[in-house]
């Protein structure tokens, strides 16, 4: 009697271990630590680029040309990836993306001459852009309308991290091992994302005759095109603040360290606000917390020819505030998105949604760099045009937003 009275007690208290030692990961978490991992792999060079180029003898407006040609490679490119993935599958796609980025990032370390810089981050750019059309679309499908912002508010909050750390460790890494340094932390940052990429997707391709939506069908949607094009203005000024500060910082004398430490504040402020955003979005909307990221990163760039020289409290408190108006947009957009269309049209949705926001970041670099023949002010002072254009669109289009997501 004591033996079988004893044999339950024991099965009962080891069956919840093995349980517990099982317990898988959840998805949207794996998810999020992709978006890290590849966030990550250019965040540790965005302080150093620019001031890369400078050293190596390229002027301000060559800079500014040089980084738009990555944006617009990615931008093309982002335009095809549901077709992309329609014949490799999401798994391939990624797979291909994040070893061909490893590589262009030694290349750009390495290059000199204006032809193969440019032909280098042009190979970063098409690889990149193979990344986060099928990440936003695996999101997506991971939650229903309802929890759907706040499912992008856990992807963009683990994405966020990287822009948080990724500037202070590239500026940490240049300074005391070079910049070269940098780009091959970033290419190992991509290889290591690839165990991640393989957790979170299905081998094999699509079946045939399964639709994936084209670009046309979705830019059909008159809604989509206009939210596209804010986003396009939106990093369009965006674009010139990342290209521009590091060189502007420089020149009031300060280091590299601070470029690294002026980023990574303005990553901490846009991490802190992805999760409550994502709640807000849910529960308002997205097009209520549009505007006012539109107008404050407009805004706070015209502070920055305004700052003294050798204040880098001052540089770091602007950043601070950049990330903070700024952090609402992505959650807010890429929500937005997903409940305009439907789900076999995720991917190619993502890839527009991207791509306008890529191509913003090619032409805000190239016209900065025009106005930065005026001086390093003139980009920043042409934020303020660009966001007046975007507000302006955004305001025609904000009211119909609002009543499709009530409905969805």
């Amino acid at each position: 009697m004591n033996v079988s009275r004893s044999t339950p007690l024991v099965s009962s208290r080891a069956a919840p271990e093995p349980s517990r030692a099982k317990r898988p990961i959840p998805r949207l978490l794996l998810i999020g630590a992709g978006g890290f991992l590849v966030a990550i792999s250019w965040q540790v060079v965005v302080p150093v680029l620019p001031l890369h180029l400078s050293k190596i003898g390229y002027t301000p407006a060559q800079v500014g040309t040089l980084v738009s040609v990555l944006s617009l490679a990615m931008g093309l490119v982002e335009m095809q990836v549901g077709r992309i993935v329609g014949v490799f599958g999401r798994r391939h796609t990624l797979l291909g993306g994040l070893f061909a980025n490893s590589i262009g990032m030694v290349l750009v370390a390495h290059a000199r001459v204006v032809g193969a810089m440019g032909s280098a981050l042009a190979a970063v750019g098409v690889s990149r852009a193979t990344f986060w059309p099928p990440l936003h679309a695996t999101v997506a499908d991971t939650a229903s309308d309802e929890k759907r912002g706040q499912a992008f508010g856990v992807f963009w909050f683990w994405t966020s991290v990287a822009f948080l750390t990724g500037p202070v460790i590239g500026g940490l890494i240049a300074a005391h091992f070079g910049d070269r340094a940098a780009f091959y932390l970033g290419a190992a940052f991509s290889l290591v994302a690839i165990p991640v990429v393989i957790a979170v997707t299905t081998p094999g391709r699509p079946r045939p005759g399964v639709p994936t939506g084209g670009v046309r069908d979705v830019l059909k949607n008159g809604l989509i095109l206009r939210v596209c094009l804010v986003n396009h203005l939106y990093y369009a000024a965006t674009g010139i603040w990342t290209t521009f500060l590091p060189l502007y910082i420089a020149r009031q004398g300060l280091s590299v360290v601070t470029v690294g430490w002026v980023l990574t504040v303005q990553g901490l402020t846009y991490a802190l606000v992805q999760l409550p955003t994502g709640r807000m979005v849910d529960q308002w909307g997205s097009q209520r917390l549009i505007l006012p990221g539109v107008i404050g990163r407009s805004v706070i760039a015209l502070f920055v020819p305004l700052l003294h020289p050798n204040g880098s409290a001052a540089f770091i408190a602007l950043g601070a505030l950049y990330g903070l108006v700024g952090g609402t947009i992505p959650v807010a957009f890429t929500t937005l998105v997903a409940r305009l269309v439907p789900q076999d049209k995720y991917t190619t949705a993502m890839g527009i949604y991207n791509s306008s926001g890529d191509l913003g970041f090619f032409v805000g670099p190239l016209i900065g760099g025009a106005a930065s023949l005026l001086g390093l002010w003139g980009p920043f002072v042409l934020c303020l045009p660009i966001g007046t254009a975007a507000v302006l669109i955004a305001l025609k289009g904000i009211p119909e937003t609002g009543r499709l997501e009530e409905t969805a």
